[in-house]
């Protein structure tokens, strides 16, 4: 069936953790092999950071300064040279903490000095080559002159003590770099409006040997209003008002392509197209590949390098060119679509097609109450569209419908047609009050448009349809009248019948578990919403999401923290926790004798504090059982590692290729003893010509973790990434950190609606309901 799951996502059936077989995976990594040997270097007692900083500072023509535990240690970098504190001996091959910021500051002399580049920063060591022919605008205006801006390749080297296969190395980070250097009275003079937007200032620094001036610039304040050359700022780091001569505006993608649009003029649109072509040569997987392979062959070229007296470093090509990286192909998961586990299907539409949901025997409303809210003006086609969304499409892929497909009775429908128009929030409000007046509907069907997506709080459709219908406790699902008339209805039928019946507290589908864990096993996946006024965090509060995951990946609950300040937080989170575990504990009947296995996913890495606080609370919870494990895992792709498969050939797109060299889903590599990286998007899952290259997941472990098995975690993490219930194909994220960003970003938005309570969520039905899909 096209578009399935698994199907597309390049799964394999290979038993899990099995070697994979096929491509020869290439990473950003420059391993480093260190001449065996010992080296001198002068020991101190460590008396603070003041100390730290003043010692870097001072010896830093001469020396390398490296905090170690206890006691600082300082390496000569120079033959003549003092020793500053007791002399020590050291190991090239044992001794990493130390022989790692030798590296990187050797690095930084070839980059700084060698070289001519300057830095944005030196740890990791990150630099802008604005080197002839490198501006990718440049090359997109072809001819056109464009003062003052430019999209440039910025490079991130960071030094490692271990990667893949425990070896040292250098993790290589490409990225491009806008830059408006332009101030803004001359943006102002050039009749561009600054109004609105965030401006930056020179922090007033001494310029530093080897760093780029535009290092020392920082966020000042976002403009509200012009008087001459004087701008007025609000959420500002201190000041009300500054000269538009002193300031640039702040080099974001959205403010560099306003500015190009006045300086290009008739010519924007075509360098806007040839500069998205340029950007996808340099940042697709095919052109970082070759970006990495050259900085590789730049720094082969200068080896053996000396970093420091008696110590010598090698670097070499990236892993995998030279020799395989381990690679393991992870197993796919087989969905399942009954309670005794026998109904299963590798793909989930046609599974659910077949057998239905997972719980169709036991569910409730089988008759369930829906109200229809939409304006006068979409009345037919809403009826038309809800009616063919209940009971099937006959002659497409969605015949069945939701009724029959998720083994229903039937539905019960209601309707509010109002007048007004499809930006008027007050008649969208009038009209939700209405529905949760009567008989309370099961689910709420609201039909809005795409004009209002740009509004927001008490000026949104949307966003108030949610709050009055969500604050009684009634679920809602919301459609655009675009999305009614798309010609791929059958597709979107399919996809919102899926997230209606979890948003009535069903369970469309889980994942198998033959080899089911031993241990009672809750994954946990930790989230958190920014309640937000400025960009300076003035005034910043937040709330603590927590969802909870049986091990089959069936969600169980969710709940939040009240609004707090970061000092705070850890405490009302550990509340919540606290809250979600007894509430499982009680509804699962675990015994004394069980053995407890808690595994969390979170957003962020933890603080040691943070997982001591966390662990100590749930082992208080859980002491009268047999055993409890803990497995603190933070899921990331915000990173700079790359995974490439040289040989991937990709897919055609009409007249283009889409993700060569990107590989397929559900490879894992060791990047350390307690990192894993994760493909979790490969040529199938990219739908843009001009898409650049995938970031693996990342997976960390904590150091407090008792459940070490990352191949095991890794599994899981991937399976349950293809465990989302608002669509049939995997996504890039664990379900775990999915739904706490959904979550997070529909109470950040619902916050700017008078009169919304966010307790209304977590003390209504709707706590097991899925109201965020």
């Amino acid at each position: 069936m096209p578009g399935t799951s698994n199907e597309r996502a390049g799964y394999s059936s290979r038993p899990p953790g099995s070697p994979a077989r096929g491509p020869n995976i290439v990473l950003n990594y420059l391993p480093v092999r260190y001449k065996p040997g010992k080296f001198s270097a002068g020991v101190l007692p460590f008396d603070g950071p003041e100390q730290l900083k003043k010692l870097s500072q001072d010896l830093a023509a001469s020396h390398v300064v490296v905090r170690l535990g206890p006691s600082i240690v300082c390496v000569p970098t120079t033959v003549d040279a003092p020793v500053v504190g007791a002399a020590k001996k050291f190991d090239t091959e044992e001794d990493l903490s130390v022989v790692t910021p030798l590296l990187r500051a050797a690095v930084g002399r070839i980059l700084t000095e060698r070289w001519r580049f300057e830095l944005l920063r030196r740890q990791p060591l990150d630099f802008v080559s604005r080197l002839p022919g490198r501006d990718l605008l440049v090359k997109a205006a072809g001819g056109v002159h464009l003062e003052g801006l430019h999209v440039y390749p910025q490079y991130r080297l960071e030094a490692r003590r271990r990667g893949p296969g425990k070896i040292p190395g250098l993790l290589v980070g490409i990225k491009t770099r806008y830059e408006i250097d332009l101030p803004v009275s001359e943006l102002m003079r050039r009749g561009i409006s600054v109004q609105g937007r965030y401006v930056m200032a020179h922090d007033g620094s001494k310029p530093t040997p080897g760093m780029d001036p535009r290092a020392s610039r920082r966020l000042l304040g976002r403009v509200t209003a012009v008087h001459g050359d004087t701008l007025q700022l609000t959420d500002s780091s201190g000041r009300s008002e500054v000269a538009a001569s002193d300031v640039w505006l702040e080099s974001r993608r959205e403010a560099l392509g306003d500015v190009l649009e006045v300086a290009a003029g008739r010519d924007f649109k075509r360098i806007e197209s040839q500069l998205a072509e340029e950007q996808f040569r340099f940042g697709g997987a095919e052109g970082r590949l070759a970006r990495i392979e050259e900085i590789s062959n730049r720094l082969i070229s200068l080896n053996p390098l000396t970093i420091a007296p008696d110590v010598r470093a090698a670097i070499g090509a990236p892993a995998g060119t030279t020799r395989p990286v381990p690679v393991r192909k992870m197993e796919a998961p087989t969905f399942v679509f009954d309670l005794a586990g026998g109904k299963t299907h590798r793909f989930v539409r046609p599974g659910l097609e077949k057998f239905g949901p997972v719980d169709s025997e036991g569910f409730t409303p089988k008759t369930p109450r829906i109200t229809l809210i939409t304006p006068q003006q979409f009345a037919g086609r809403a009826e038309q569209y809800l009616n063919g969304l209940l009971y099937g499409l006959p002659g497409t892929s969605y015949e069945k419908g939701f009724v029959r497909t998720y083994s229903l009775v039937d539905c019960k429908v209601e309707r509010v047609v109002f007048e007004g128009g499809a930006c008027d929030p007050e008649a969208y409000r009038q009209a939700c009050l209405r529905a949760a007046a009567g008989t309370r509907p099961d689910l709420a069907f609201v039909v809005v448009s795409e004009e209002q997506e740009h509004l927001a709080g008490d000026e949104s459709p949307y966003y108030v349809s949610k709050s009055i219908l969500m604050g009684q406790g009634i679920p809602v699902q919301e459609v655009q009248i675009e999305t009614i008339e798309t010609a791929d209805l059958p597709s979107t039928c399919s996809s919102i019948a899926m997230a209606c019946y979890a948003k009535l507290g069903g369970t469309p589908f889980v994942i198998a578990t033959t080899r089911r864990p031993m241990a009672h096993e809750l994954v946990i996946g930790i989230g958190r919403a920014d309640v937000q006024t400025t960009r300076h965090g003035t005034g910043q509060r937040f709330v603590g999401i927590t969802t909870v995951f049986s091990s089959d990946g069936n969600y169980l609950l969710s709940n939040a923290s009240h609004q707090t300040t970061y000092e705070h937080y850890p405490q009302e989170l550990l509340r919540t926790l606290k809250s979600c575990i007894r509430d499982v504990e009680s509804r699962d009947g675990w015994q004394r004798d069980d053995t407890i296995r808690l595994i969390f996913h979170v957003f962020k890495p933890l603080k040691d504090a943070e997982a001591q606080a966390v662990k100590g609370l749930v082992e208080q919870l859980t002491s009268r059982y047999a055993g409890i494990d803990f497995a603190f895992l933070h899921v990331s792709d915000d990173h700079d590692w790359l995974m490439f498969d040289p040989t991937g050939a990709g897919r055609r797109s009409g007249r283009r290729t889409i993700g060569k060299a990107v590989p397929t889903r559900g490879l894992a590599v060791e990047a350390s003893g307690s990192e894993m990286l994760i493909t979790v998007t490969d040529a199938a899952d990219m739908k843009q010509p001009l898409q650049g290259a995938p970031r693996p997941l990342k997976i960390q472990l904590h150091r407090e973790s008792t459940f070490t098995d990352l191949h095991y975690l890794a599994g899981q993490v991937l399976r349950f990434s293809a465990l989302s219930w608002r669509r049939f194909f995997p996504d890039h994220l664990p379900v775990t950190i999915r739904y706490s960003t959904l979550i997070a970003d529909l109470l950040g938005h619902l916050r700017a609606v008078t009169n919304w309570n966010p307790d209304s969520i977590f003390t209504t039905e709707l706590r097991h309901s899925r109201w965020f899909l």
